[in-house]
């Protein structure tokens, strides 16, 4: 298994987080960029994008795309360089269950933003209805990928994420998950994706914390 520091996550993006970014041209950090899958979407749509990675493996990837990209472990905050008012919009995907202790981060983030900006947030929901399967059975076994992943110290649900970004001095606009409806790859084969997307829309109105598989928080300085 390899750390934090030798993985490299490259995959197609989040486009259910890079969707919520205004449409208007902004500056945005992408903390935990990864290889740039996210940045890439981002600057297609003009948006200038700054990015954040603690794999030098990563960074040489995602700077090909993004305007700068800064090695740095997370665990002490943000890099003492960027600017005061710098970005209109802090991406976060799939890195706040990689952080310890996230509070020396959120301190710096709430520096580095402007006014009326956005915090963007997703993270892996603990209690999909399979993690509660298998924890029921008595079985939490690592991954090198997913929920489980080896490199996860934090795990979090729909509240407990909210809780999060609140204790840490952020209001809460939006809060919602994503996912499929269970069994989805079966019943593929004879529902349509727009059923199988309804079908989830009402499962998630019934209990996001055991559909969703993805927490999805927009958050704005208090």
């Amino acid at each position: 298994m390899k750390s934090s520091f030798e993985k490299t996550y490259s995959n197609k993006g989040n486009p259910d987080l890079v969707g919520l970014v205004p449409s208007r041209q902004s500056r945005i950090l992408d903390i935990g960029c990864g290889v740039g899958d996210n940045a890439r979407m981002l600057v297609e749509e003009g948006h200038i994008v700054d990015g954040i990675t603690i794999s030098e493996n990563e960074a040489v990837l995602a700077r090909t795309i993004m305007r700068s990209v800064y090695v740095y472990d997370l665990e002490t905050g943000l890099p003492k360089d960027l600017a005061d008012g710098a970005y209109d919009v802090v991406l976060m995907s799939h890195v706040l269950e990689h952080i310890c202790y996230p509070a020396a981060l959120f301190q710096d983030v709430k520096r580095i933003l402007c006014s009326d900006s956005m915090l963007i947030v997703g993270l892996p929901n603990i209690m999909h209805y399979k993690s509660r399967i298998q924890l029921m059975l008595g079985n939490f076994e690592y991954q090198e990928v997913g929920i489980w992943d080896f490199t996860h110290f934090r795990w979090y649900t729909v509240a407990s994420a909210q809780k999060l970004l609140k204790d840490n001095g952020f209001s809460i606009i939006m809060c919602d998950v994503t996912g499929e409806m269970p069994f989805s790859s079966l019943f593929k084969h004879f529902l349509s994706r727009n059923l199988r997307n309804k079908i989830f829309k009402l499962l998630r109105r019934i209990s996001k914390g055991f559909f969703g598989y993805q927490i999805v928080i927009v958050g704005k300085l208090k």
